[in-house]
C-alpha cells in the first residue's frame, strides 16, 4: 500500500471515532503539521458520563494521549537539532500520545517503537508517522505496571510523565525492564511540584540525571543507571 493510500486509511479509521484536526508547529525551524483530536476535553467530558463500571473509569484512565504537550514540542526541537539519537539506534517512546516524538525520531531514521496504553494514540503515531517522516513507527501496547521483559532498547523517550504519582516508580521499573546496559532515557518534563518527587524516587532507586537543556515550558533530562 502507497504511503498516500495509508494516510488516507487511518485517517478514514479515526475520523469514523473522533472529530479530527490539525496543528503546525515550527520545530527546528520546520513547520510541521500534526493530526490531532479537535476537541480533547471532550473526550474528558465523555468519560465523566461514561459507565462507572468500566474499565477506563476504574482505573483511570484519563485521556491525557490527546493533547499536545508544550515537553513533547520540546523534545522533538531538541532531538531534531541534536544528534542524540542516531540512524539505526533502538529506540521506544513510553506515552507516545499523537506521537509527535516518535514522528522526529523517525525523520532522525531511528528504529522506532511508539508506545502507549491507549490502543487510538498508537494509530494516531502511526498516521502522523506516515505524514511527517514517510515511515510507520512500529507501535506496541504498553502498561507500566507490566512492561514486557523480553524487549529491550538504546534509548528511550519520554515527554510530560511524571503526573500521576501512582505511576512513578511503575515508571522507574519500566526504564529498568526495557533499557540494554549503557542505555539512557532523554526525558522531556515540564517541571510541576506535582512531579518533583519523582526525582528522588528515581535518585533512591539508583539512577542519575543530567540537564540537557531547559527551555520555556520544558527541561529536557538525560537519565541513566547509577554507577
Amino acid at each position: 500500500m502507497s504511503v498516500q493510500k495509508e494516510i488516507y486509511a487511518l485517517k478514514r479509521e479515526l475520523a469514523a471515532r473522533y472529530q479530527l484536526g490539525e496543528e503546525h508547529h515550527n520545530i527546528c525551524g520546520r513547520k510541521i503539521g500534526v493530526t490531532c483530536v479537535e476537541d480533547a476535553e471532550a473526550l474528558f467530558d465523555k468519560l465523566g458520563m461514561a459507565d462507572p463500571d468500566s474499565f477506563e473509569v476504574r482505573d483511570e484512565r484519563l485521556p491525557y494521549w490527546a493533547t499536545l504537550w508544550d515537553s513533547a514540542l520540546v523534545l522533538s526541537d531538541v532531538l531534531l537539532a541534536d544528534n542524540l539519537i542516531a540512524p539505526g539506534e533502538s529506540v521506544l517512546e513510553l506515552g507516545c500520545g499523537l506521537g509527535l516524538v516518535s514522528s522526529i525520531a523517525c525523520l532522525k531514521r531511528a528504529r522506532v517503537t511508539a508506545t502507549d496504553y491507549q490502543p487510538d494514540a498508537l494509530k494516531f503515531a502511526q498516521l502522523n508517522g506516515l505524514q511527517i517522516a514517510g515511515i510507520v513507527p512500529q507501535t506496541m501496547l504498553i502498561d507500566w505496571r507490566s512492561p514486557p521483559q523480553d524487549q529491550h532498547y538504546a534509548t528511550l523517550l519520554g515527554a510530560d510523565l511524571v503526573y500521576e504519582p501512582r505511576f512513578f516508580d511503575p515508571l522507574i521499573a519500566t526504564f529498568d525492564a526495557l533499557l540494554t546496559p549503557g542505555g539512557r532515557v532523554l526525558f522531556s518534563e515540564p517541571n510541576r511540584i506535582l512531579g518533583r518527587p519523582f526525582f528522588d524516587r528515581l535518585c533512591n532507586a539508583g539512577w542519575a540525571f543530567s540537564t540537557i537543556t531547559e527551555r520555556e515550558g520544558a527541561t529536557v533530562y538525560e537519565i541513566v543507571r547509577g554507577d
